[in-house]
Protein backbone atom coordinates (compact mmCIF):
# COMPACT_ATOMS: atom_id res chain seq x y z
CA UNK A 1 0.00 0.00 0.00
CA UNK A 2 1.53 3.14 -0.84
CA UNK A 3 1.50 6.15 1.54
CA UNK A 4 -1.41 8.24 -0.20
CA UNK A 5 -3.83 5.49 0.18
CA UNK A 6 -6.30 5.17 2.83
CA UNK A 7 -5.61 9.04 3.18
CA UNK A 8 -8.20 12.47 2.69
CA UNK A 9 -7.35 13.95 -0.86
CA UNK A 10 -6.03 17.25 0.20
CA UNK A 11 -9.28 19.37 -1.12
CA UNK A 12 -8.79 23.16 -2.02
CA UNK A 13 -11.85 25.35 -2.64
CA UNK A 14 -10.16 28.06 -4.94
CA UNK A 15 -11.20 31.87 -5.68
CA UNK A 16 -8.80 32.79 -8.49
CA UNK A 17 -8.77 36.57 -7.96
CA UNK A 18 -6.01 39.00 -7.16
CA UNK A 19 -5.85 40.02 -3.35
CA UNK A 20 -4.54 43.25 -2.35
CA UNK A 21 -1.76 41.75 0.30
CA UNK A 22 -0.42 44.15 2.83
CA UNK A 23 2.71 45.25 1.65
CA UNK A 24 5.30 45.18 4.77
CA UNK A 25 4.13 41.42 4.86
CA UNK A 26 5.22 40.62 1.07
CA UNK A 27 7.96 42.87 1.26
CA UNK A 28 8.73 40.58 4.50
CA UNK A 29 8.08 36.74 2.95
CA UNK A 30 9.95 37.80 -0.61
CA UNK A 31 13.16 38.77 1.96
CA UNK A 32 12.76 35.35 3.80
CA UNK A 33 11.33 33.11 1.19
CA UNK A 34 14.73 34.34 -0.82
CA UNK A 35 16.94 33.49 1.91
CA UNK A 36 15.91 30.63 2.20
CA UNK A 37 15.80 29.71 -1.66
CA UNK A 38 19.64 30.44 -1.45
CA UNK A 39 20.38 28.42 0.93
CA UNK A 40 18.46 25.29 -0.82
CA UNK A 41 15.57 25.45 1.72
CA UNK A 42 12.98 26.17 -0.66
CA UNK A 43 13.48 24.90 -4.14
CA UNK A 44 12.57 22.35 -7.12
CA UNK A 45 13.83 18.46 -7.37
CA UNK A 46 15.09 17.27 -10.52
CA UNK A 47 12.48 15.70 -11.07
CA UNK A 48 10.13 19.15 -11.51
CA UNK A 49 8.71 18.66 -7.85
CA UNK A 50 8.72 21.61 -5.76
CA UNK A 51 9.54 21.71 -2.07
CA UNK A 52 9.33 24.10 0.73
CA UNK A 53 6.58 27.15 1.81
CA UNK A 54 6.28 30.19 3.92
CA UNK A 55 3.20 32.04 5.84
CA UNK A 56 2.61 34.49 8.05
CA UNK A 57 -0.85 35.30 9.63
CA UNK A 58 -2.98 37.48 8.65
CA UNK A 59 -5.32 37.96 11.50
CA UNK A 60 -6.91 36.13 14.64
CA UNK A 61 -8.92 34.03 12.95
CA UNK A 62 -6.39 32.12 11.65
CA UNK A 63 -6.14 33.95 7.84
CA UNK A 64 -2.99 33.47 6.82
CA UNK A 65 -0.59 34.75 3.62
CA UNK A 66 1.25 31.42 2.14
CA UNK A 67 3.51 30.60 -1.03
CA UNK A 68 0.98 29.32 -3.47
CA UNK A 69 1.49 25.48 -5.30
CA UNK A 70 4.42 25.00 -7.69
CA UNK A 71 5.99 27.87 -6.67
CA UNK A 72 9.25 26.29 -5.69
CA UNK A 73 11.10 26.70 -8.89
CA UNK A 74 11.13 30.47 -8.37
CA UNK A 75 14.45 32.37 -7.71
CA UNK A 76 11.91 35.44 -6.64
CA UNK A 77 8.38 35.84 -5.81
CA UNK A 78 6.02 38.47 -5.76
CA UNK A 79 2.46 39.64 -4.68
CA UNK A 80 1.24 37.09 -7.53
CA UNK A 81 2.72 33.87 -5.98
CA UNK A 82 0.96 33.81 -3.05
CA UNK A 83 -2.40 33.00 -1.45
CA UNK A 84 -5.12 33.73 1.39
CA UNK A 85 -6.11 30.76 3.14
CA UNK A 86 -9.52 32.14 4.35
CA UNK A 87 -10.87 28.85 6.90
CA UNK A 88 -9.53 25.40 6.30
CA UNK A 89 -10.95 22.28 7.88
CA UNK A 90 -8.02 19.78 9.32
CA UNK A 91 -10.01 16.92 9.73
CA UNK A 92 -11.64 16.66 6.37
CA UNK A 93 -8.60 17.86 4.60
CA UNK A 94 -10.06 20.94 3.04
CA UNK A 95 -8.64 24.97 2.51
CA UNK A 96 -10.33 27.71 1.15
CA UNK A 97 -8.34 30.33 -0.28
CA UNK A 98 -7.88 33.35 -2.24
CA UNK A 99 -5.42 34.61 -5.08
CA UNK A 100 -3.85 34.23 -8.44
CA UNK A 101 -2.81 30.71 -7.44
CA UNK A 102 -3.90 28.08 -5.17
CA UNK A 103 -2.52 27.79 -1.17
CA UNK A 104 0.04 24.55 -1.48
CA UNK A 105 -1.51 21.47 -0.15
CA UNK A 106 0.92 21.75 2.60
CA UNK A 107 -1.27 24.79 4.30
CA UNK A 108 -2.66 22.24 6.70
CA UNK A 109 0.37 22.17 8.65
CA UNK A 110 0.65 25.68 9.07
CA UNK A 111 -3.02 26.10 9.79
CA UNK A 112 -2.40 23.99 12.88
CA UNK A 113 0.12 25.60 14.01
CA UNK A 114 -1.43 29.17 13.82
CA UNK A 115 -4.85 27.40 15.34
CA UNK A 116 -2.81 25.87 18.55
CA UNK A 117 -0.23 28.98 19.22
CA UNK A 118 -1.97 32.35 19.18
CA UNK A 119 1.33 34.07 19.55
CA UNK A 120 2.76 32.27 16.41
CA UNK A 121 2.78 34.75 13.19
CA UNK A 122 4.86 33.04 11.15
CA UNK A 123 5.31 29.24 9.60
CA UNK A 124 8.17 27.96 7.52
CA UNK A 125 8.56 24.36 5.94
CA UNK A 126 11.91 23.37 4.26
CA UNK A 127 13.78 20.64 2.84
CA UNK A 128 17.41 19.80 3.93
CA UNK A 129 18.22 16.00 4.00
CA UNK A 130 21.27 16.61 6.75
CA UNK A 131 19.46 19.01 9.28
CA UNK A 132 17.07 16.34 9.13
CA UNK A 133 18.98 13.20 9.44
CA UNK A 134 21.13 14.96 12.59
CA UNK A 135 17.82 16.35 14.56
CA UNK A 136 15.45 13.62 13.50
CA UNK A 137 14.26 11.99 17.23
CA UNK A 138 16.56 14.54 18.76
CA UNK A 139 14.51 17.79 18.75
CA UNK A 140 10.27 17.54 18.59
CA UNK A 141 9.49 14.82 15.29
CA UNK A 142 6.78 13.59 13.98
CA UNK A 143 5.56 9.84 14.20
CA UNK A 144 6.70 7.97 11.22
CA UNK A 145 4.29 6.65 10.45
CA UNK A 146 2.52 9.54 9.44
CA UNK A 147 2.10 10.76 5.64
CA UNK A 148 2.88 14.79 5.11
CA UNK A 149 0.01 16.82 4.00
CA UNK A 150 -2.86 14.66 5.84
CA UNK A 151 -5.16 15.58 8.55
CA UNK A 152 -2.96 13.07 10.82
CA UNK A 153 -0.02 14.88 10.49
CA UNK A 154 -2.07 18.10 11.73
CA UNK A 155 -3.26 15.94 14.51
CA UNK A 156 0.78 15.05 14.94
CA UNK A 157 1.59 18.57 14.86
CA UNK A 158 -1.15 19.51 17.30
CA UNK A 159 0.02 16.78 19.83
CA UNK A 160 3.78 17.89 19.43
CA UNK A 161 2.78 21.24 20.45
CA UNK A 162 0.34 20.40 23.51
CA UNK A 163 4.26 19.84 25.19
CA UNK A 164 5.20 23.37 26.57
CA UNK A 165 9.27 23.12 25.89
CA UNK A 166 8.75 21.48 22.57
CA UNK A 167 6.42 24.84 21.55
CA UNK A 168 9.94 26.97 22.93
CA UNK A 169 12.55 25.25 20.34
CA UNK A 170 10.06 26.50 17.65
CA UNK A 171 10.67 23.64 14.99
CA UNK A 172 9.71 20.45 14.69
CA UNK A 173 11.11 17.41 12.79
CA UNK A 174 8.89 15.57 10.51
CA UNK A 175 9.55 11.64 10.72
CA UNK A 176 7.35 10.69 7.97
CA UNK A 177 8.44 13.20 5.69
CA UNK A 178 11.80 12.94 4.65
CA UNK A 179 13.87 15.46 4.92
CA UNK A 180 10.83 18.17 6.13
CA UNK A 181 10.88 20.60 8.72
CA UNK A 182 8.59 22.84 10.21
CA UNK A 183 9.99 26.07 11.75
CA UNK A 184 7.64 28.93 13.75
CA UNK A 185 7.62 31.93 15.72
CA UNK A 186 6.87 35.31 16.74
CA UNK A 187 7.84 36.64 13.20
CA UNK A 188 9.57 35.27 10.25
CA UNK A 189 12.95 36.70 11.33
CA UNK A 190 12.43 34.66 14.21
CA UNK A 191 11.37 31.20 12.50
CA UNK A 192 13.47 31.57 9.59
CA UNK A 193 16.41 32.02 12.25
CA UNK A 194 15.97 29.22 14.27
CA UNK A 195 16.64 27.52 10.81
CA UNK A 196 19.36 28.99 10.11
CA UNK A 197 21.12 28.74 13.00
CA UNK A 198 20.49 25.04 12.90
CA UNK A 199 23.73 22.98 12.15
Amino acid sequence: MSQEEGYIKFNCHWNQQTVNFPPKAIEQLNHWRSKLYQQQLIGIYPDGIGFGNISVRLNKDNQFIVTGSATGQLVETTMEHYARVDSFRIDTNEVWCTGQVRASSESLSHAIVYQTLREVNAVVHVHDIKRWEKWKNVLPTTAETTAYGTPEMAMEISRLLAVPENREKGILIMGGHREGMLAFGKSLEEACGILLTLE
